[in-house]
């Protein structure tokens, strides 16, 4: 009996070792990594994957890729559909378990599967359900492949684009905005594919047959020739070109004449002078015709009342610049010829020289002899008297076109530099007298415009492979350079040449709002690179990008380089707005036509008034966007906000 329970015993021990060992090797064998079907390629095989397969949609997609890589397009097409099978959408930063993130897209490796295969129909269903799902530039650039051969097996003969331009064509933009605003819609059954805009593309993601485009260009004075080029996707073309001329200068007033004929009526003759060649004249109310032309002449008799002192001439030229005229009828009357004065209106208490000399007079409407400035520009607004007419008239050695007036009313833009500014006006009659007149500005760049107050970016290195180290290190150097010569962010590099992390903390002064990450993936067919802007402290993702090319030349990875900067750029634009509304801490802004994202950054300021610096009194974010205006969350003040305080993005 004894033994007969000792050999049970030993059974049930084998058995129960057994069905350890039976459970082991069951954990195993699901541990083993799939082999799936033998792929090899230039000595290289194809299909693996890291970690362990278990036959989840996230396994089946890497290795579906990996087939792709290496042109084993069947077995890449039955793990994509796999993948699908469990998991059927196409998105960024999907979860795979854990913390673990991936960037997923079987439908649009299909679509390029069946691009590759030819199978143009089945293409295009995979890469627009992509699309649709979630946009990439990798999507977009194969459903145009597809089109093209799509249309170069249906269509005849190449159309010409047509482009519908938002200024009247044939004829000069006049405007005096250092922004122009150019925009447009271009239309074609052939998809529009590319346009440019005074030789730079504009970036738009995928063909369309209908592409509208909006982009806005900074021009300093003169007159320019922009070129608008579209082009659709089998290569048919259009171009038009807009004659813009940018001008800052108000007309040239000059008094030659002046006499009173009785007590209520005035002659004045004059000339009025602007390159723009056609300007409104305005004696008080009453419109006075011009002919065309840069100089034109007027001969005005004004009836007036008894008692009135003041007479206002004012010129506005097609640009919208101003100037006026305020005529004191008193001193006119009585001193036209020998030494004409200007309303004190204009005078103020801002007179610039001698009241023994005479002969020549410079009269400046708010600068003293030295100023200071927050603006990277002034306008010189004032006149000139002289006891005869006057023969020249310089700033800084540069002529202003003058006609020998007696009597010279002026409306200067004058750019200035950061720090000191020095201008010197040169007046000359034909008597050869001249008058020498200097004034100083010392321009100080506000604190809430430099650059160490906007967004601090912590820009990391690209996550890669290791063989495609040096193309990705060349790719993201190229990027920062970029980013950093766009002088919107403060960009904090955490990488060196070799795209190795730098190991030493940075100091407080560059702790970062956001950070910039993201992966550069160099396949058999092209480059793909997709970043994030990070919001550090809430972690929500506040931007996405990605740009691709089917091509690895130096060229095309520019072109990437500026694509990706130009959409990171035009999700933080620079703006200012004002406050609308204030509620206890609700606070309501405009910001025109620029309204922003939630989460975007704002900084509050007070503006500078009479020499005071603007202040940065607190900061921001963006809680609540409507059509025209936005909510605020105050992050952080100094001092209570009030309804004249603005706001600027940060």
């Amino acid at each position: 009996m004894k033994k007969t329970i000792a050999k049970l015993q030993i059974r049930q021990k084998i058995h129960h070792e057994w069905m350890i060992v039976l459970i082991l090797l069951l954990t195993v064998s699901c541990a083993v990594q799939h082999p799936g079907p033998i792929c090899i390629k230039d000595q290289t095989q194809y299909g693996l994957i890291d970690g362990t397969f278990r036959s989840r949609w996230w396994n089946y997609y890497a290795r579906g890729r990996s087939y792709l890589e290496g042109e084993c397009l069947d077995a890449a097409m039955t793990d994509f559909k796999a993948a699908i099978k469990q998991n059927e959408q196409d998105q960024r930063m999907v979860r795979t378990y854990g913390l673990h993130f991936v960037d997923y897209f079987p439908h649009r490796e299909l679509g390029l599967i069946y691009y590759l295969l030819n199978d143009l129909d089945a293409a295009q269903i995979e890469l627009e359900k992509s699309i649709s799902q979630e946009s990439s530039s990798k999507a977009h650039h194969y459903l145009d492949e597809v089109r093209k051969r799509q249309l170069r097996k249906q269509a005849k003969t190449v159309t010409t684009p047509q482009l519908a331009v938002d200024f009247p064509k044939n004829q000069l933009i006049w405007t005096s905005d250092k922004r122009v605003l150019i925009q447009g819609t271009a239309r074609d059954e052939q998809y529009i594919s590319e346009i440019q805009i005074n030789g730079t593309p504009y970036d738009f993601q995928g063909s369309s047959k209908q592409v509208h485009f909006q982009t806005e260009i900074i021009l300093s004075e003169g007159t320019y020739h922009i070129p608008i080029t579209i082009q659709n996707l089998l290569g048919g073309t259009c171009e038009h070109v807009l004659e813009i001329h940018v001008d800052h200068q108000g007309p040239i007033i000059e008094i030659v004449a002046f006499e009173k004929l009785s007590n209520n009526v005035l002659v004045i003759k004059g000339i009025v002078s602007d390159q723009s060649e056609n300007n409104l004249f305005y004696v008080g109310q009453k419109e006075i015709d011009l002919k065309q032309g840069i100089k034109t002449s007027f001969h005005v008799k004004q009836a007036i009342d008894q008692d009135q002192k003041k007479l206002v001439l004012t010129a506005i030229d097609r640009a919208g610049n101003q100037t006026k005229a305020v005529l004191d009828i008193v001193e006119a009357t009585q001193t036209f010829g020998k030494s004409f004065i200007a309303s004190r209106e204009i005078l103020q208490d801002n007179v610039l020289w001698s009241q023994k000399s005479q002969a020549l007079k410079l009269i400046l409407s708010e600068w003293k002899k030295s100023n200071i400035v927050y603006s990277d520009k002034i306008y010189l607004t004032g006149c000139i008297s002289s006891k005869t007419p006057l023969s020249a008239f310089k700033i800084n050695s540069q002529p202003v076109s003058i006609n020998h007036g007696r009597l010279v009313f002026f409306n200067i833009p004058y750019k200035l530099i950061e720090g000191d500014n020095t201008i010197e006006f040169v007046l000359e009659n034909e008597r050869n007298q001249v008058l020498i007149k200097k004034i100083s500005f010392h321009r100080i760049i506000p604190e809430m415009s430099r650059l160490d107050a906007r967004l601090h970016v912590s820009m990391t290195s690209l996550k890669t492979s290791n063989k495609t180290m040096p193309a990705r290190n060349q790719f993201q150097e190229t990027l920062h350079t970029s980013l950093v010569e766009r002088n919107r962010f403060f960009i904090i590099q955490k990488f060196d040449k070799t795209g190795h992390e730098f190991l030493s903390v940075p100091n407080k002064s560059q702790t970062a709002h956001m950070t910039l990450s993201g992966q550069y993936i160099d396949s058999r067919y092209g480059v793909e690179v997709a970043v994030r802007l990070i919001d550090n402290e809430t972690t929500q993702i506040l931007a996405a990008k990605d740009v691709y090319s089917d091509k690895k030349d130096k060229k095309s990875i520019f072109r990437m380089v500026d694509s990706l900067s130009i959409r990171i750029h035009n999700e933080f634009p620079i703006v200012t707005g004002d406050i609308q509304q204030i509620a206890n801490d609700d606070i309501q802004i405009s910001l025109g036509k620029n309204q922003l994202k939630a989460q975007n950054r704002l900084i509050i300021f007070a503006p500078s008034h009479s020499n005071k610096a603007p202040e940065i009194i607190g900061y921001a974010k963006i809680t609540e966007t409507e059509t025209n205006t936005s909510k605020l969350m105050i992050v952080h003040k100094k001092r209570p906000i009030s309804i004249n305080d603005r706001v600027i993005t940060q």
